[in-house]
């Protein structure tokens, strides 16, 4: 038997995630602009809506107002069939800091006009977000107000002693941490020598700490107890002032003298009563 040889025309397919990732970015690009205009439109919070269209393997974008708000759209069910398929997940867009009860996610379809879509959000979902967002965008200001607070007592303990850090934490936690580490005597880096190891724990604003002292030197105690004594009394330096001169003793007032009134020159003795026999009494 011969040997059949086929050929085929057919171009084999090949799949690009990047040119797959790019078309999803266009079409959700145009349809956050188409939402962001539609939310605008009916006055959403005020208008000035803006969007921004994901980079991944699912469409994805994202609705914020310049309040601090917002929510995100995101194609998570692309594999079913129908339908089911085409609806897109709603969820609110949070601060990293806040721990708020958050708004349970809708979805929408993605078949419907902006407007109907923006209105679909509105009327389901908007409500149970912004009794919520509020809280969360105030807790994350006070957030904020405490790593500022923590950075500033976290340089000034660095000027006093050198050593401080903590290796656990990232680059960019660093400068805000809430625990630092030190080490002393021999195990003290030379170029930042402690006379003891130890630990201190900021609160979230700064305004108090714990402090853990090990290896302590008993003089060092005392020090340490003498200065957290509320009895020790102030200690400084007197420093003389000037001092307006003393006044001149007023003279005494001459003496005053009502003619016709006798005044006596010293108080005249009071004779006492002497008792009689018959139990009368002799004035004198």
């Amino acid at each position: 038997m011969g040997t059949v040889t086929t050929r085929t025309t057919a171009k084999p397919i090949i799949y690009d995630p990047d040119a797959k990732a790019a078309e999803l970015h266009r079409q959700f690009d145009a349809l956050g602009s188409a939402l962001a205009a539609a939310l605008d439109a009916a006055a959403v919070e005020g208008g000035s809506w803006g969007h921004e269209a994901g980079h991944a393997s699912y469409g994805t974008v994202e609705l914020r107002h310049p309040r601090g708000l917002g929510f995100t759209l995101v194609h998570e069910g692309s594999y079913r069939k129908g339908a089911a398929g085409r609806r897109l997940s709603v969820r609110g867009i949070y601060p990293r800091d806040s721990n708020v009860r958050r708004a349970e996610p809708i979805t929408v379809s993605m078949d419907r006009d902006p407007t109907a879509m923006v209105r679909d959000i509105v009327r389901r979902w908007l409500p149970a977000y912004l009794a919520t967002i509020d809280q969360a965008l105030e807790m994350a200001r006070t957030a904020e107000c405490e790593r500022v607070a923590r950075r500033a007592m976290n340089r000034r303990m660095e000027q006093v002693l050198p050593g401080l850090h903590n290796p656990h934490v990232s680059d960019y936690e660093a400068p805000h941490r809430d625990i630092s580490w030190w080490s002393g005597a021999e195990w003290s880096p030379k170029e930042a020598p402690a006379r003891a190891s130890g630990k201190v724990r900021l609160s979230g604003d700064a305004r108090t700490a714990n402090l853990e002292l090990t290896g302590v030197p008993a003089d060092l105690v005392l020090d340490i107890l003498a200065l957290i004594d509320g009895r020790q009394p102030l200690e400084g330096i007197v420093s003389p002032r000037a001092v307006a001169p003393a006044r001149e003793e007023l003279p005494a007032s001459p003496p005053l003298t009502i003619p016709g009134e006798l005044v006596p020159s010293a108080p005249a003795a009071i004779a006492e009563p002497i008792a009689r026999e018959d139990g009368s009494y002799l004035l004198f």
